[in-house]
């Protein structure tokens, strides 16, 4: 007991950050989105938070079949969706497009769990079901700039310029495996802003920065690994 405490102490009054186990990475992506009129619009997303219950909450896109069937497309390695109103057959095709916003977040928060107790048997039976939660929306976000902490969705703040697309202008949407060199200079120039941040205030102890997906999905062993907690 005075070993854990005085380990606890040493912790506390060192004044030297400590590591944490922050669990999954962010994802972020460099979308491209291709209207009907076929102009295009290249910008930054968030692919899935991730976290410390090791499984990402992804967000993607919900079709709205014509028989009421509502589909739950995620993001994913690779990611195109182009199309979209020609999947299926005359019966089952696509009504509406919309943006799936996953609004389930944090430890815990995406787990339900449920408990029967047999009085006859005199056994519990414990049942953990994973939730997906998602905010269906008419419009997507992209983002032109990086805020200061890499994340992009968190807070509304002067660095993260906006760019809202309504679905129903969209052809299709593709997350870059090759951006292009404006948006790969956007990224570095913020990375190197972070870091110089991160030299002046030696207390970002427990920060994870985000991923990026042109960078993972060129070495396969990543992407195998972050696949496994979809």
């Amino acid at each position: 007991m005075k070993i854990f405490l005085s380990i606890l102490l040493l912790i506390f009054t060192s004044g030297k950050p400590v590591g944490f186990d922050l669990g999954l990475p962010e994802i972020q992506a460099v979308c491209k989105v291709t209207l009907n009129d076929g102009k295009t619009i290249e910008g930054f997303i968030t692919f899935g938070t991730g976290g410390y219950d090791y499984m990402y909450r992804r967000h993607g896109f919900c079709r709205l079949h014509k028989n009421g069937e509502r589909e739950i497309i995620s993001y994913d390695f690779p990611f195109k969706l182009s199309s979209y109103y020609r999947y299926g057959n005359h019966q089952t095709g696509t009504k509406k497009l919309y943006y799936a916003e996953n609004i389930v977040q944090g430890t815990g928060m995406g787990k339900h769990t449920k408990k029967e107790f047999n009085e006859k048997q005199k056994t519990l039976t414990v049942t953990k079901t994973d939730v997906e939660k998602y905010r269906l929306l008419d419009e997507m976000v992209m983002y032109k700039k990086i805020p200061l902490d890499l994340f992009l969705a968190y807070k509304e703040n002067n660095e993260s310029e906006k760019v809202t697309i309504e679905m129903n202008e969209i052809k299709s949407i593709e997350l870059l495996k090759n951006p292009s060199t404006n948006s790969r200079e956007i990224i570095k120039k913020a990375r190197e802003r972070q870091s110089k941040a991160e030299e002046e205030d030696e207390y970002w102890v427990d920060y994870q920065p985000p991923v990026w997906y042109h960078e993972i999905i060129t070495d396969q062993e990543k992407v195998n690994y972050l696949s496994k907690f979809f």
